[in-house]
């Protein structure tokens, strides 16, 4: 029942039938009319310690390259015990990003309901990776994303990036971690300061980084890089492919202002990048920025939807497993993900190129940022961290 499902998903979804060939400008997708599915089933349940095998084995399984030659994805299903199977969809970034996960998390169990006989029916795909692909170069050569080229021309004209504590270890990239929390009490203050000030969450803890980058930096004007969805047409909703774009967001601030008046300065950032997202980032103007050796990708923020962490279908009940030692591709990249009582605060970092010491206190300090400001907005900016 399981493989039967996941081919109905990769039939539906175009991107997990799609291989590639070449690279650079040169790189083609090809998609294929059918992609059987390789369910690798391996057994675990005869193991002295069968939790760590699995854990063991999920590591390994991440660790393991994909060949978008071959193939854009790769399943495997563990068996841990009679009644407990972990599912493993490695899918790779050319054919997916994290809203196409939840697409496809959602068409499975959608198509288990039905298989089961308790399921409401799935719901229709959305366009075509391939048809989004033609239309956005069409946009690009016929000038319909012009005004868009166009303001990103002016909001980063004379940019210039703010310097990280960088130093230079031998030996391969490596990410680390830390990681804190904010409690329920903190998140539902920041939600009412976010109301107050006639903006949203998101935007208040962007803010909030500003801050503590600015401690650390002494800059005023900062860019920080995201990932939106660029999903604005409704028939992207329940498109499967790589379709979220970078954006830099590049906020000027005055630090004796009032906390307040930054969160308007960065609301304005953020309204703008939203409604101008659908320049690809490798067409942004920072050639000039990154002519120092640093980039604009350097600094990451993000904030995920909360999650789906359990549910059932086909009288399955099916838990979403976050597995350890999720790296980031970027230098430092703080990411904000929802939970019952309030946000886990992770900050990824480079430790083959920053300190411990100052991540540790980076993420310190946007833990006690978030709590002031929560208890209080008439601080100044400058003195929330």
């Amino acid at each position: 029942m399981l493989r039967r499902c996941l081919e109905t998903v990769v039939s539906r979804h175009e991107s997990l039938r799609t291989v590639f060939r070449g690279g650079g400008r040169h790189l083609r997708g090809i998609v294929r009319a059918s992609a059987p599915v390789d369910l690798d089933l391996r057994r675990l349940d005869g193991s002295p310690d069968p939790e760590r095998a699995l854990r063991e084995a999920v590591a390994e399984e991440l660790a393991t390259r994909i060949d978008p030659v071959r193939s854009g994805f790769r399943t495997t299903l563990w068996r841990v015990a009679d009644d407990d199977h972990v599912l493993c969809l490695n899918m790779h970034h050319l054919v997916t990003d994290s809203w196409s996960c939840g697409v496809v998390f959602q068409d499975l169990c959608a198509l288990l309901g039905e298989a089961g006989g308790d399921g409401d029916g799935t719901p229709a795909p959305g366009m075509p990776f391939s048809e989004f692909a033609a239309w956005q170069r069409a946009a690009l050569d016929g000038g319909a994303l012009r005004a868009q080229q166009e303001y990103w021309q002016q909001r980063l004209a004379g940019l210039t990036l703010a310097p990280l504590p960088v130093r230079d270890v031998p030996g391969e990239r490596s990410t680390a971690l830390v990681r804190r929390e904010l409690d329920r009490a903190t998140v539902d203050g920041l939600r009412e300061a976010a109301r107050a000030g006639g903006s949203t969450l998101f935007s208040l803890l962007l803010t909030l980084y500003y801050g503590v980058l600015h401690r650390a930096t002494g800059r005023t004007d900062l860019a920080v890089a995201s990932l939106y969805a660029n999903r604005t047409r409704p028939e992207l909703r329940r498109t499967v492919g790589f379709l979220a774009n970078m954006v830099v967001l590049r906020t000027r601030f005055d630090p004796a202002a009032g906390v307040l008046d930054a969160l308007r300065a960065t609301h304005a950032t953020v309204t703008g990048a939203f409604l101008n997202q659908g320049v690809p980032y490798q067409l942004l103007p920072l050639r000039e920025a990154q002519s120092q050796g640093a980039r604009a990708d350097d600094i990451v923020f993000q904030m995920l939807a909360e999650p789906v962490y359990s549910t059932t279908a086909g009288g399955l009940a099916l838990e979403v497993l976050v597995p350890d030692g999720v790296g980031s591709r970027f230098e430092l990249e703080l990411v904000l993900v929802p939970h019952g009582e309030g946000f886990h605060v992770l900050l990824f970092y480079n430790e083959g190129r920053l300190d411990e010491k100052f991540a540790t206190e980076l993420a310190e300090r946007y833990v006690t940022a978030a709590e002031r400001v929560s208890r209080d907005t008439g601080l100044s900016f400058g003195r929330v961290c």
